[in-house]
């Protein structure tokens, strides 16, 4: 007997699934009380909204572009005497020169007005700078927003179109743990920090210094150029034929940057051409920092003179490596917000050593390094009345004060001669 068969077809809800639009991807997720086509819908980038933090927003969101034009007298570092206790702006070259070396700050308040200005100070800049033709090693003090970084943005500004600038703005890049790092030859590398800060060594000093000096020894880097890789596997530079411009130039493999670095810093050093002068801003940061935040495979510490930056830094401040020309200086700058302890005070020979002291309050190594680069002082003095008086009467042309407002008692003594607190007097009691 014969039976008969029946078959049943069943379909899900997956083969009922339409195909995806272009440009979609097929999804699962719920649909939301805002969503359409089972997609939830993102938030609207509203443009203007401010994304960053205050300081960031208001450094980079064009304010300046407001704010009046006054008319000021430019920078003059050949006549100082003509530009002295009075407020100067920078020539275009030397706005270049300091925008692409870091030397302005995001705290200094420079969106106030359309470009940024300085003080030529009598007390400050011109005392440097007869400092420095007998101290070759100096470095800045003073009370938060006293004006250190300030008088460093006047010293670029004075010997840019003459010296190679070695400039290191923020210590706290290639200390803070955020780059990769590889161990070479004793000591560890930062390759993502090395390239960026060779392309500003590159960037910002003049090419005619950098093709002026002739190489005093042949390279050959393996090459990392884009554009010719594929042919030219490694890159030769000869010794007494190509220059320092064309060994900034290269492109190499991460592992190589260290040697790169060390070469620049080599040839340098051997030259007698140029002078050279090496700035740090916030010093402070790296002298009180004896371990940096990597850490080894061991999850330890690694000590900060393991790194070569901050170790190639410190032999130029004890003169384990120097500068040939005699007028090659290092300038330090101290920052009020970080944190203090005895190795500077140590190191410039103003207290003793102490054995007894935690590496964490002083450390003997640092201290000894200042000592042998006889290391000089130079505490940055206070505005006088005269000062503020010039300042107060240029915050009123620039609509930061009260028109009405004339020099009173009142302004001297509520910024107690620091130029930043001076600044937030006006703007802050402004209404």
């Amino acid at each position: 007997m014969l039976r008969s068969s029946v078959r049943y077809f069943n379909t899900s809800a997956i083969l009922k699934a339409g195909t995806p639009s272009r440009g979609k991807t097929q999804s699962f997720a719920r649909k939301g009380n805002n969503s359409t086509d089972g997609y939830k819908s993102s938030k609207k980038n509203i443009s203007g909204s401010l994304h960053k933090k205050w300081i960031e927003s208001i450094s980079t969101g064009k304010f300046h572009e407001k704010a009046p034009i006054v008319e000021t007298q430019q920078f003059n570092s050949q006549n100082l005497n003509k530009v002295l206790n009075s407020v100067v702006c920078f020539s275009n070259s030397q706005y270049q020169t300091l925008y692409r070396l870091g030397s302005f700050k995001q705290n200094q308040f420079n969106e106030l007005f359309q470009k940024p200005v300085t003080l030529v100070r009598e007390l400050t800049t011109k005392k440097l700078l007869e400092q420095l033709s007998t101290d070759k090693k100096i470095v800045l003090t003073g009370e938060r927003g006293i004006g250190k970084s300030t008088l460093l943005a006047q010293l670029h500004a004075c010997i840019h179109e003459t010296h190679i600038i070695l400039h290191f703005s923020h210590p706290e890049l290639f200390l803070n743990g955020r780059n990769d790092f590889l161990p070479d030859k004793g000591q560890y590398i930062q390759p993502m920090y090395l390239k960026s800060l060779l392309t500003k060594f590159l960037k910002s000093n003049r090419p005619e210094l950098l093709r002026s000096i002739k190489l005093s020894e042949s390279y050959k880097f393996q090459n990392a150029d884009i554009k010719d890789s594929s042919v030219r596997h490694n890159k030769e530079l000869n010794k007494g034929q190509h220059t320092l411009f064309d060994l900034l130039n290269i492109k190499t493999v991460p592992k190589l940057r260290g040697k790169l670095f060390g070469a620049v810093i080599h040839e340098l050093s051997v030259q007698k051409a140029v002078p050279v002068t090496l700035t740090i801003d916030n010093f402070s940061r790296l002298v009180t920092s004896s371990f940096t935040a990597y850490r080894d495979t061991n999850n330890k510490p690694i000590s900060t003179l393991d790194f070569q930056i901050a170790k190639t830094l410190f032999d130029i401040i004890s003169g384990d490596i120097s500068f040939g020309h005699n007028s090659s200086s290092v300038i330090l700058a101290l920052c009020g917000s970080d944190r203090s302890n005895r190795t500077l005070p140590i190191g410039l020979g103003k207290l003793p050593h102490d054995p007894y002291l935690k590496q964490y309050h002083y450390d003997p190594e640092f201290a000894a390094k200042l000592l042998k680069g006889n290391v000089k002082e130079f505490p940055v003095a206070r505005l006088n009345e005269k000062e503020v008086s010039v300042l107060l009467d240029f915050y009123k042309q620039a609509g930061v004060a009260k028109p009405t407002d004339s020099f009173e008692e009142k302004y001297f003594l509520s910024g107690n001669g620091n130029p930043r607190e001076l600044l937030k007097s006006a703007v802050m009691n402004f209404y």
